[in-house]
């Protein structure tokens, strides 16, 4: 489980519309700055009772093995995500992405958005690459499975 943040650790993919972060704790505490919030890490789904008016969270649990194919079923509900996602930013909600790290799952679901607003897979993978920094210099979409699924669409 992720150390206690005293503040949200995320990086704006699409300034003031798509941010990409991780797992914030507490998790109420990402619905401050933003209108909708993804919650992608298999192992940290929040139990959120209630939210504040006119904020919307996305339950999108989801491991991030690097050696293992993603499913038919999950590709599907990964861009049907997306779609939902780039609905949202278009009617001006702020929308976050989040994972463990805020690198691979919250990078695929963040990756599918870009492909949703018309972006192309290799400009989607760049500008989350360039754009979510990790802690330790790493890369987001580090996982070769995820970011070649954005890649090839």
């Amino acid at each position: 489980m992720p150390k206690a943040r005293t503040q949200l650790d995320f990086h704006w993919i699409l300034p003031g519309k798509l941010a990409q972060g991780s797992y914030p704790d507490p998790p109420i505490a990402a619905f401050g700055p933003f209108d909708t919030v993804v919650f992608a890490a298999e192992e940290l789904q929040p139990r959120l009772v209630a939210l504040p008016k006119n904020k919307r969270a996305v339950l999108a649990p989801m491991d991030d093995d690097p050696y293992r194919p993603i499913p038919p079923a999950l590709q599907n509900r990964i861009l049907h995500i997306g779609d939902m996602l780039a609905k949202e930013i278009e009617s001006g909600r702020r929308v976050l992405t989040t994972c463990a790290m805020g690198a691979n799952r919250s990078g695929i679901l963040s990756g599918a958005t870009l492909l949703a607003l018309g972006y192309s897979g290799a400009d989607a993978v760049r500008l989350i690459r360039e754009r979510r920094k990790l802690d330790g210099g790493e890369k987001a979409l580090f996982n070769p499975v995820f970011r070649a699924f954005v890649a090839a669409r």
